[in-house]
């Protein structure tokens, strides 16, 4: 059912020859590990200095393992010890810890079953317990009634069990024990307790009411509406009080012990506001109107009643013409507005009361009642600083909005899904339906659905010398429940691979498909048994100029679309050599392939010629793109509507790289997005291409007018330089002046 395994990295890496790179990956894993200390030291929030600690912890970790053998980095098996489907802890950059995420000390709910049991309460005993008929019965239960929460995929192989003994398959019970019992003292096999989702197929959040609420919690305070807010409940009234106190002796100029008293407390309590309130500046700088009148005051109480009559009667007069003195119609009605303004509470006040409203939902789904949730706040929910009746401020709104529970089309609308990269994390949540839909037991299905989401968490393995991630039906468990699945597909997974590859390509047309939405896509193709080759974006520094046979079919895929059209034309490409190229060999090589994409390039050389060469493969296989065409994909917006998007969205790109001190990241973006635009372009036809991009923001501008320039010659079958990202010198984006003649690309 999965094709490419968990996680985000490629499945299906180009070759990595480990050794001239193990001092890269030494060096990595120790700058992670300096990094995080310079954190946990230095940083000012104590809640990020915690979490540095902790990823201290867990690079020493890797650093031990690395040296005591323990560790295998680049395995898809990295844990000795372990077998392959052990879900590892991983950390950034794809470096196991040397830790199995399952293996925790006995939880809550463990610890309460062995005492109700009467049993030790260590790993072994709790595993033991539920293969007694009595466990069984439970399991039995749980599947039943759906009441239980798979967090990591180890945490379905008990109930499998008890699938498997529903179905009678018992010699694949015993299989199964065998395999998973060794590590019955360590791992955690057992499900969480839970509850059956309240989602209709089809729907999805991006955040759960859990993540919701956390965020809500941890709201602060605008610093610049909190000054505001200091500002009209501290320092405003103490201004009004000094300001009336010298408008009396202006209009009676006597200074009498009394005033002497007043005049103390006055300065008395300015001293005590600069003290506390710290976060409006304006009143404590020497020229503003309070500074100058309680200097004033200062004299007046050394001086026994002397003081600046000028500077005072100028202060007071600029107060005047301002807003009125105090008592005056004028001023009145300001305070007026503003104590209205300074009664309502701030955004991060009310955040704290509907994060404590949502912590009462359910927290593993979306918030299914969402008006009721965004509700204006209650009489029960009421405090001193949010009154009933307040309504939700735009900023929590928004926060609640993550939350929403609705099918994908309606969230990209929202701004809920507002890249592809979002929309990549939500698709598991969809191809598990379709994993489940596999099963005639639809409890077998749903406990396929929760294992698949849990699977899909999984963080993937740097891993080397073209291994795979581990995919989801290696895991026993799973392979097991597969004989249960003989009667499937009840649904069509190409209805949603097509529906996916639409929604992603009308609503981020310029965007790289991420490598997320490609594992999903092969995922439901597979279960489809449909053989079309998806392709990953490898990464640059691990290249070593070796593609797997994939990316030729994906290429040939693009010849076959593609021969003849403007791409061809415009990227210099020779499809009909593409077609031509032999199959892969038996140990799976595609040599004359990577020979056509590298050129003149030296793989391994550097990073900007890896990338070149992994470049250059994209042009070839369009990244995926002629491959979703094929699939049947039918865009929202017309093609030549995406060219225009994505042609928009690279020339932006380009403005922004112009104007950074970083720019090749920029670049990079900008030259996939210009070649998705000319591959929509393409679909089009020459006779609708010209016109296409017509009325660009940004078109006008350089390098725009250059790209544009190339193409229109392209048209005319003059040949051009395409525009590319990768560079191993300056690219010519990078130049300050229009060059006459034409620059060489990157």
């Amino acid at each position: 059912m999965d094709p490419e395994g968990a996680g985000a990295a490629p499945a299906t890496p180009a070759k990595f020859v480990s050794p001239p790179r193990r001092d890269i990956v030494n060096q990595y894993v120790h700058h992670q590990l300096l990094q995080a200390m310079r954190t946990a030291a230095d940083h000012s929030d104590p809640a990020i200095r915690e979490a540095a600690l902790e990823r201290m912890e867990r690079w020493q970790q890797v650093i031990d393992g690395m040296a005591d053998g323990t560790l295998r980095i680049g395995s898809r098996r990295p844990l000795v010890g372990f077998p392959t489907w052990v879900t590892p802890r991983v950390v950034r950059g794809g470096f196991a810890t040397g830790k199995a995420a399952a293996a925790i000390p006995p939880a809550e709910d463990e610890r309460l079953r062995a005492q109700q049991l009467g049993i030790k309460a260590t790993r072994q005993a709790i595993f033991e317990s539920w293969l007694t008929p009595e466990g069984l019965a439970e399991l039995e239960v749980l599947l039943e009634t759906g009441a239980y929460n798979v967090g990591f995929p180890e945490h379905a192989v008990l109930l499998s069990v008890a699938a498997l003994l529903r179905h009678g398959v018992n010699d694949s019970v015993r299989t199964l024990l065998d395999e998973v019992s060794p590590l019955a003292g360590s791992l955690r096999f057992s499900p969480y307790p839970g509850a059956p989702s309240p989602l209709r197929p089809g729907q999805v959040s991006r955040w759960t009411a859990r993540q919701v609420a956390g965020a809500l919690e941890r709201a602060r305070v605008n610093p610049r509406v909190a000054a505001e807010r200091e500002a009209l409940t501290v320092w405003l009234p103490l201004t009004d009080k000094v300001v009336a106190f010298w408008a009396g002796i202006i209009e009676a100029p006597t200074f009498d012990e009394g005033r002497i008293d007043e005049a103390r407390t006055l300065v008395a309590d300015y001293d005590r506001a600069a003290r506390q309130h710290t976060r409006c500046r304006k009143y404590r700088r020497p020229g503003e109107n309070l500074p100058i009148l309680i200097d004033a005051l200062r004299q007046a109480i050394d001086g026994q009643g002397t003081w600046p009559p000028g500077r005072v009667r100028h202060a007071l007069s600029r107060i005047e013409a301002k807003r009125g003195l105090p008592g005056s119609k004028r001023s009145d009605d300001l305070r007026s507005r503003q104590a209205v303004a300074a009664s309502r509470p701030l955004h991060a006040e009310v955040a704290v009361v509907v994060a404590d409203r949502v912590a009462r939902l359910r927290g593993d789904v979306g918030l299914t009642d969402f008006p009721a949730a965004s509700a204006p706040i209650s009489d029960d929910e009421a405090t001193d600083v949010v009154p009933a009746g307040t309504p939700l401020p735009t900023s929590v709104l928004r926060t609640l909005r993550l939350g929403f529970v609705s099918d994908l089309e309606e969230l990209i609308t929202l701004g809920v899904v507002p890249s592809a990269e979002v929309l990549a994390s939500l698709v598991p949540q969809l191809t598990a339906g379709q994993v489940a839909s596999s099963a005639d037991d639809p409890l077998v299905g749903a406990l396929l659905a929760a294992t698949y989401r849990a699977f899909r968490r999984r963080r993937s393995l740097l891993l080397l010398d073209l291994e795979q991630q581990v995919r989801f039906k290696e895991l026993p468990w799973v392979a097991a429940l597969q004989e249960l699945t003989a009667g499937g597909p009840l649904d069509d997974p190409l209805v949603l691979a097509r529906r996916l590859g639409s929604v992603v390509l009308g609503a981020f047309p310029g965007t790289i498909l991420p490598n997320g939405f490609i594992r999903e896509s092969s995922a439901l193709l597979d279960m489809a048994q449909v053989r079309l080759p998806l392709t990953e974006e490898l990464a640059a520094d691990i290249f070593m100029g070796r593609f797997a046979p994939k990316f030729q079919r994906a290429a040939k895929v693009a010849a076959g679309l593609l021969r003849g059209s403007l791409y061809e034309r415009y990227y210099g490409i020779d499809y009909a050599a593409v077609l031509g190229l032999p199959e892969p060999d038996g140990h799976g090589d595609v040599g004359e392939f990577d020979r056509m994409v590298a050129g003149d390039v030296p793989a391994g050389r550097s990073v900007a010629a890896n990338g070149q060469i992994i470049e250059r493969q994209q042009i070839l296989t369009t990244h995926n793109l002629a491959v979703l065409v094929k699939l049947g994909v039918q865009p929202g917006r017309s093609w030549a509507e995406l060219a225009h998007h994505a042609a928009g969205r690279s020339f932006q790109l380009l403005e922004r790289a112009r104007n950074s001190p970083w720019p090749l990241s920029a670049i990079k973006n900008a030259a996939y997005a210009w070649r998705q635009a000319v591959f929509f372009l393409s679909i089009t036809g020459d006779d609708t291409a010209a016109n296409a991009l017509r009325d660009l923001p940004g078109a006008t501008t350089w390098p725009a007018v250059r790209i544009l320039d190339d193409l229109t010659r392209c048209l005319q079958g003059k040949p051009v330089t395409p525009f590319t990202g990768w560079t191993q010198g300056p690219h010519w984006v990078q130049s300050t002046v229009p060059e006459t003649d034409t620059p060489q690309a990157g």
